[in-house]
């Protein structure tokens, strides 16, 4: 009887149970959700409200980072020579080709090379001659642009703008991607890569330079091997251009190989990239990698070009010039007299950088978890670089900043979406103007 009661009274509690609420259920945040609506939106006020939702659950730089490193990269289903494709820059349609090697494994991130043709070149015929050369094992891209005036901005923009489609469309390998190009394509590999050279493992100018004018911004590629090929017989590019970009570098200790060809070719002299150069340049490209956070990062702008350097940004400087060099969708170029900004950083030990700067007046730094201790003080020095006499004299060593730096989402999340780099993730940035914060000299 007694056994018949409990079990009565379980079969009860039982069916009272489940008529019994318990509780609204906790709604998990979805941090993926968020992250991807802020990284695809063009409104303002909805990035402002991810970051917010991002704050309020406190989820940690550590967990974004992890989010956006394992962001799926497509594979594109086309492979083998592709020709005749359109790519959409600035409102205006442009013809590209693009080859992705036939029997490359889905699972593996492929190296890129970017092939910017010379005048009278076109894309179709590139690509199919720099897959063969390079034989069949990288992702070949090669944009067409009349006369192969890539000097040109707009030609700059749509560079950068299709190597972002590319590495979004396709499985690449983001700290191998290459710029390579002959001729006029071989400006565009100094204009584009001098100016944005943490985005390259390497460049690859042929049978082409760049005049003294622009030999000053070398100096960006501290941290960007460069091969040059040039024929000493190349009647369109005296020989005498590139000994020079070949010394400038050298005397800088930056890494450069200089290839200097006698061919004279049958059609234009040695104005040409011979097949032997080929085998010693494929073998330098299968042996570099992107240098992601360097020690020292070195940068010389002028105000057309302001952005980020690796680690570092000079955000203004002081009366600087604007140049740029004219082009058929670009016959009015902002150029304007004026002087160029240099900024040189280096990072001294644990959290301690070092800057110099010559028409300095503003500058960013920005830093990761690689980079500093979140925990301890981070002393930033600045010294003024003064021409006196034709002679550049460093000034004083001031203190610009020294205060722990906070992590901001808004960095994480804002420095992605402009670069779409997932290895170059920064958690803080510190803003240096200088003729507010330099306070004290140094003892």
């Amino acid at each position: 009887m007694k056994l018949k009661n409990i079990f009565l009274i379980i079969l009860f509690s039982a069916s009272c149970s489940t008529g019994i609420e318990s509780g609204p259920k906790q709604i998990t945040y979805d941090i993926k959700t968020d992250i991807d609506l802020f990284l695809s939106t063009n409104d303002s006020d909805v990035e402002v409200q991810v970051l917010q939702r991002l704050k309020s659950q406190k989820v940690s730089h550590k967990a974004i980072k992890t989010l956006l490193r394992q962001r799926t990269k497509p594979v594109g289903e086309k492979r083998g020579l592709l020709t005749g494709l359109k790519f959409n820059s600035n409102g205006k349609d442009y013809s590209y080709a693009l080859y992705y090697p036939e029997t490359a494994p889905k699972t593996s991130p492929l190296p890129v090379v970017i092939v910017l043709h010379g005048m009278g070149g076109n894309s179709d015929v590139t690509a199919a001659k720099w897959a063969e050369r390079l034989n069949r094992e990288f992702i070949v891209i090669c944009p067409s642009y009349p006369m192969g005036a890539w000097w040109a901005r707009p030609a700059e923009e749509m560079v950068l703008a299709l190597m972002d489609q590319v590495r979004s469309q396709y499985n690449v390998d983001d700290n191998r991607v290459f710029l390579a190009g002959l001729s006029n394509g071989a400006i565009g590999v100094y204009t584009i890569g001098m100016f944005y050279p943490d985005r390259f493992a390497g460049l690859i100018p042929i049978a082409g330079s760049i005049t003294p004018r622009f030999m000053n911004f070398l100096i960006n590629l501290r941290n960007t091997p460069i091969y040059m090929i040039q024929g000493a017989h190349d009647p369109i590019f005296p020989i005498q251009l590139s000994r020079r970009v070949n010394q400038i570098l050298s005397d800088m200790r930056y890494p450069v190989v200089y290839r200097e060809h006698g061919e004279k070719g049958m059609a234009h002299g040695g104005h040409f990239l011979p097949k032997n150069e080929i085998p010693d340049l494929l073998e330098w490209i299968k042996k570099q990698k992107r240098n992601l956070n360097p020690t020292i990062v070195r940068m010389t702008r002028e105000n057309n070009h302001l952005g980020m350097i690796h680690w570092a940004r000079l955000k203004k400087g002081k009366n600087l010039a604007s140049l740029e060099l004219p082009g058929p969708e670009s016959p009015k170029p902002n150029n304007r007299n004026g002087k160029i900004a240099t900024l040189f950083v280096e990072r001294k030990g644990e959290n301690r950088f070092e800057v110099m700067g010559e028409n300095l007046v503003e500058y960013d730094l920005f830093f990761n978890t690689e980079t500093v201790d979140f925990d301890k003080t981070v002393i930033i020095t600045t010294q003024k670089i003064q021409n006196q006499n034709n002679k550049l004299v460093a000034g004083e060593k001031k203190t610009s900043y020294q205060n722990k730096v906070k992590k901001d989402l808004a960095v994480l999340l804002y420095g992605y979406k402009q670069l779409r780099d997932p290895y170059r993730l920064y958690d803080a940035k510190v803003n240096i103007l200088l003729e507010t914060t330099l306070v004290r000299s140094l003892p």
